[in-house]
């Protein structure tokens, strides 16, 4: 199987942090700006040079992985401190939204790959955060029941309407064509991904104005 991704959304994606770190640079080679839109512009360089970065390497890792078909390097490891190392790595972003969390996970020992069940839940927290209030909440759970482990986010944010529940895990699919969300539509592509080599699934609840829950089950005899 060779991996195609749709032409128009990932020259897209490319090009338009692109023209705009381009654009803001040559700003900053005029003498005539004041230091504030100095600082501003430089700003603007970093976040669209950091959203270049999470796409290349979300490319990469979806590439990688649609070329996946079995899961190697397993071995057993406590899926609660995994994600709470995510919970940490992801500090900066939900401390700056000024959003509290509410966390409560059960020691839970997992037979996977760490590499592969990392990637959900980063980019899943992310999500949540991306579309959550300043000061809003988010709930993350882990629990097991009957041989089956269940990670539920939930947020209080945006919410999705029922087209947008349908396509979520497309590929640079965006409800938000004019990316007042930072994002690149593969996250969320990439979890689906992975908790299907994991023989998982997800799960979406959601509506307008209420925030979104995910729940991904894996079996916890893996």
């Amino acid at each position: 199987m060779y991996y195609i991704f749709p032409v128009n959304n990932f020259s897209h994606e490319f090009k338009t942090p692109i023209v705009s770190i381009r654009g803001f640079a040559k700003l900053l080679k005029e003498n005539q700006i004041s230091e504030e839109d100095r600082q501003e512009y430089l700003d603007i360089i970093i976040s669209e040079s950091n959203r270049l970065a999470e796409l290349s390497t979300n490319m990469l890792n979806l590439s990688k992985y649609e070329h996946t078909s079995i899961v190697t390097n397993t071995h057993a490891f406590r899926l609660d401190e995994q994600i709470r190392k995510a919970i940490v790595l992801m500090e900066s972003k939900w401390s700056a939204k000024d959003i509290s969390l509410g966390v409560d996970l059960e020691d839970i020992i997992y037979l996977g790959n760490e590499e592969l069940t990392q990637q959900i839940w980063i980019n899943l927290i992310d999500n949540a955060i991306k579309f959550s209030h300043i000061g809003g909440n988010i709930d993350i759970s882990l629990l097991e029941n009957d041989g089956q482990i269940i990670f539920t986010i939930k947020d209080e944010g945006l919410g999705m309407n029922e087209e947008t529940k349908t396509r979520i895990f497309e590929k640079f699919y965006q409800s938000d064509p004019s990316h007042a969300k930072a994002g690149n539509g593969l996250g969320l592509a990439l979890v689906k991904r992975i908790v299907n080599l994991c023989h998982g699934e997800i799960l979406v609840e959601s509506e307008i104005g209420l925030g979104s829950q995910f729940v991904v089950l894996l079996s916890s005899k893996a």
